[in-house]
């Protein structure tokens, strides 16, 4: 029994869900129980073994040609003595025969009016059997980002996923809401209702409910999921299942399709439902399998398929995990909690099962992500899609791309447009990668090492002088994947002097006891040797490729026994430099490839040995020169290597000159030196109140963000000092709400991924300026002139001859000025222009800066504009009770505008009467005075918007 602390719910046993590795935990007692069954197939199929794939004994599938006539395929089943499942009008159909499915395939195809047949194999669910105890609810979501990532987008949209599984539990609380209409393909009239299990935690880890208070999170946050139901309540179904599904998916518009299942044999009528699927816009994601093999497992193998590897919550492949070429990507695969149905849940617990593990629980939240992906970019393509997920993965394991994690493990927050973050370790290598490093063995004398990184070999050898047997034995760590999520069985090889074999051993699997249940012990692989004179090698990896940080134990003792045989290629290469999964190697490194026997010089020089990027798996441009008497073939680069990037060495296409020894393909991967990236180019231009910055990035392959600082002054800012203007990956900012008469001193570097910052920053300096202006008026009489006298100088007063320097103007009633007179400096700074403004106007004038200078504006000065006011008093002179006419206009005409005539009494000016102005600005006042003696008159024109107030001169009447 296994012990927890009390925890809040009572999770349900998984009963039912096969071959999960699941545990159960009661609230209150503190313990755990343990639940796996094996996995069973229905009678009618035929089991996977040794010789191959397991598939429906009696039936095949049959794509028809589109132009077969109803006759001919008919008649093509006639001679087949076959029945189809439905119309023989239908492309593709199940054909069930009496003889057995492999003499019924050939049969169908030798018929012209086929077009593609396949075998109907068998796929099952990816969860493998494990019994751990689940420790931290969901943990798995930060390691893939999904926690950040839904602070970029909490919805998948019209972006409809569908689950092709064993159905689902369509009223369960944490998925109501979530789930359209699905379909069942065993049989249509009812609904795909989950009897196993599997289907509802998939569905579960995509699309439960985020955020509702109850149960876990789905990855998708508010999905609509399609369930559709592929495999039987054991978790089987075969091609013609899912061929149908896949089929109805896309009809009812499902735009991701998650396949947590698969099996061995490639199905050509599988694999084109896929291709048709995609052509039709849909992305398929699917679990990469649980043999712990490199063994191809599909429909995950077919390269439209999204292929899903598995992890732990830390970032490290797990030991059930499928790996090779076909893998696409990792993400979390173990301790994984979900949904569970509510009609194999214990009365009293709640309807979630923990300690989920296996591919099948990986794939789900890629597809997940991937739909959240296509609802923010609606327009990718599938394989578009499949390459932002593979291009934003966080680099695992051997650096670059590698038949482990593929791309890397899943990154939900960069994949929708979020920051990037460090990859994960890759783990310590050794030293003893290949034969030319070997370890050497006393005989009798135990050593220990460990697998620290996925894939790795360790050499060991052991020198002797004389033929005689030794026994070579290998124990591992216990071996328990109810307890540990990365496993060791020992894979040992051994090697004569020129590595030409000389014995194999491996034990991968653990045993089982009587009811098919793991017995939990180290696993020993032991072999006999006959040792030729002259030193041995051995060679000893995990079979499953994962690493183990646990020891094992390599010793060789002399012994007789009976000598096994070595059903394996003789090594290719005795060294290779830069050694296997090496990191921070020189950018100017030529690699070499030291073979242990002669080969032909033109197959190395002509593409059998070359350099390839780690990433892209783009040939790096070389020159290959191989040295005959040494064996050795050199790469030397055309170019110094991209620094921070993994390479891969690639002897392939090599000929061996000894026939009896052929080439085997080799690889062996390393990582350049990550150097302090080299300085931008900064080039800055002063404004007013802002400079433009911009740069050129150097060519680098891991860059963070361009940071640009700056400092008031000529004293350049460090990384750390000064004020941050910029950090990104743009090329350009606009600095904006400086101050007028500063010098700013800007600064820029690179920062990579590592945090290394540019050796030298890039300075580039603005010196601060300073502008005045002066008219040679502030009021003028209309149709009058002034002049605007202005000045640009440095801060420190130094004059620059011939700045440009803009003067603009604008009526002091708007707000918009226009340029009027673009001038040059003096050799003192200085400039000056004339101007006759019809209205009142404000002048400014701006230096807009350059390459080393700020740009500055003057404050506005405002000049007021009087107008012309004539003035006639006629007669001057009148008698009492007589009359006179004082007359006039105004320039500019100022039609309908009010004008005073005032007079002048008690030492005050007083308005007696007013009229308004002519179209032509004209005004007449008619004067009575009652009173003898003079009095003064004038006219008063109190100013507008446009122009200042004014008064006539004044006008004496004398009265007699």
């Amino acid at each position: 029994m296994l012990s927890r602390p009390t925890q809040l719910l009572r999770l349900a046993l998984p009963a039912a869900l096969v071959a999960a590795g699941l545990v159960a935990l009661s609230g209150s007692s503190g313990t755990a129980a343990v639940s796996a069954e094996p996995n069973v197939l229905h009678a009618k199929f035929r089991p996977s073994t040794a010789s191959g794939p397991a598939y429906d004994a009696k039936s095949v599938i049959v794509k028809f040609k589109p132009k077969a006539t109803t006759s001919a395929r008919k008649a093509a089943l006639a001679k087949a003595k076959g029945t189809p499942d439905v119309s023989v009008t239908s492309d593709v159909v199940t054909v069930t025969g009496d003889s057995p499915a492999p003499e019924l395939l050939k049969k169908v195809k030798a018929d012209p009016s086929v077009e593609l047949a396949s075998l109907n194999y068998i796929r099952q669910k990816s969860a493998t059997p494990n019994d751990w105890l689940y420790t931290n609810y969901q943990k798995y979501l930060s390691t893939v980002r999904v926690n950040s990532a839904w602070d970029l987008s909490k919805t998948a949209g019209t972006q409809t996923i569908g689950v092709l599984d064993t159905g689902v539990d369509a009223g369960h609380p944490d998925l109501v809401g979530h789930l359209l209409p699905g379909y069942n393909t065993f049989n249509t009239a009812l609904p795909p209702n989950d009897g196993d299990g599997h289907g509802t935690a998939v569905t579960g880890i995509i699309a439960a409910g985020t955020s509702n208070g109850i149960g876990v999170a789905g990855v998708a946050w508010n999905a609509k999921v399609r369930p559709v139901k592929v495999l039987d309540d054991d978790g089987t179904g075969d091609d013609s299942n899912l061929i149908n599904g896949i089929n109805w998916a896309v009809k009812n518009n499902v735009r991701v399709i998650n396949m947590s299942l698969g099996g061995e044999g490639d199905d050509p009528v599988l694999h084109q439902a896929i291709q048709n699927a995609v052509a039709k816009g849909v992305v398929l994601v699917a679990a990469a399998g649980n043999t712990g093999s490199s063994d191809l497992h599909y429909p995950g193998a077919y390269p439209e398929v999204l292929s899903v590897g598995a992890t732990t919550s830390a970032g490290v492949l797990t030991s059930f995990s499928t790996w090779g070429d076909s893998v696409d990507i990792a993400a979390p695969g173990y301790d994984i909690t979900s949904t569970a149905p509510r009609a194999q849940t214990e009365a009293g617990y709640e309807p979630y099962w923990l300690g989920l593990s296996g591919t099948s629980f990986s794939s789900p939240i890629v597809a997940g992500v991937a739909a959240l992906v296509r609802n923010k970019w609606p327009s990718l393509t599938p394989a578009q899609v499949m390459a932002r997920l593979k291009a934003t993965a966080r680099d695992a394991g051997p650096r670059g791309t590698d038949p482990y994690y593929g791309a890397g493990i899943l990154d939900a927050y960069q994949a929708l447009g979020g920051k990037w973050t460090t990859d994960f370790p890759q783990g310590v290598a050794d030293k003893n990668d290949q034969p030319a490093r070997a370890g050497e063995l006393i005989a009798g004398v135990a050593v220990s090492s460990t697998i620290s990184v996925e894939g790795d070999v360790d050499w060991y050898k052991l020198p002797t002088d004389y033929a005689h047997q030794v026994r070579i034995d290998v124990s591992g760590p216990m071996f328990n994947s109810g307890v540990y999520a990365q496993n060791f069985g020992p894979v040992v090889s051994a090697y004569d002097e020129n590595l030409k074999p000389l014995a194999f051993v491996q034990k991968p699997e653990p045993p089982v006891d009587s009811h098919g249940y793991e017995i939990p012990q180290p696993l020993t692989a032991s072999t006999y040797v006959t040792v030729p004179a002259g030193p041995m090698y051995v060679a000893v990896r995990n079979a499953n490729g994962s690493r183990d940080s646990r020891t094992y134990s390599l010793k060789v003792t002399n012994a007789d026994g009976n000598v096994g045989t070595a059903p394996i290629d003789a090594y290719p290469v005795r060294d290779v430099q830069p050694a296997n999964l090496s990191s921070g190697v020189s950018v100017l490194v030529k690699p070499t490839v030291t073979f242990p026997r002669e080969v032909d010089e033109n197959s190395v020089a002509n593409g059998g040995v070359k350099l390839l990027n780690g990433k892209t798996g783009a040939v790096i441009p070389a020159t290959v020169s191989y040295d005959q008497s040494i064996h050795r073939a050199e790469i030397v680069p055309a170019s110094p290597l991209a620094e921070a990037t993994p390479f891969r060495i690639v002897a392939d296409g090599v000929v061996s000159l000894d026939p009896t020894v052929p080439m085997v393909p080799f690889t062996s991967v390393f990582s350049t030196e990550d150097r302090a990236p080299q300085p931008v180019q900064l080039i800055g231009v002063g404004a007013y109140l802002a400079a433009n910055l911009s740069w050129t990035i150097p060519p680098t392959t891991d860059l963070d963000q361009v940071i640009v600082r700056r400092n008031v002054g000529s004293k350049a800012p460090t990384p750390t000092t000064g004020t941050l203007v910029y950090a990104g990956t743009g090329t350009s900012v606009k600095n904006t709400g400086l101050a007028q008469g500063t010098t700013y001193t800007y600064a820029a570097w690179v920062k990579d991924r590592a945090g290394h910052y540019s050796a030298q920053a890039a300075v580039k300096q603005l010196l601060g300026m300073k502008s005045g202006i002066a008219v040679s008026s502030t009021l003028i009489n209309y149709g009058g002139a002034i002049t605007i006298k202005g000045s640009t100088l440095r801060i420190d007063n130094l004059a620059y001859a011939g700045l440009p320097v803009n003067v603009y103007v604008r009526p002091k009633t708007s707000s918009k000025f226009t340029l009027l007179a673009a001038l040059k400096t003096s050799s003192t700074g200085t400039l000056s222009v004339t101007h006759k403004p019809l209205v009142s106007s404000v002048y400014m004038l701006t230096f807009p800066g350059n390459g080393i200078l700020m740009g500055t504006r003057t404050a506005d000065v405002t000049v007021q504009v009087k107008p012309t006011i004539s003035a006639t008093l006629s007669p001057a002179s009148i008698r009492l009770g007589g009359t006179t006419a004082f007359t006039g206009y105004v320039a500019p005409a100022h039609y309908g505008q009010t004008v005073y005539l005032q007079q002048y009494g008690s030492k005050v000016w007083k308005s007696i009467a007013s009229v308004k102005l002519s179209t032509s600005g004209k005004y007449a006042f008619g004067i009575k005075p009652a009173v003898r003696g003079q009095i003064a008159y004038r006219v008063y024109f109190p100013g507008d918007a446009d122009h200042a107030p004014t008064y006539t001169p004044t006008k004496i009447l004398t009265i007699s």
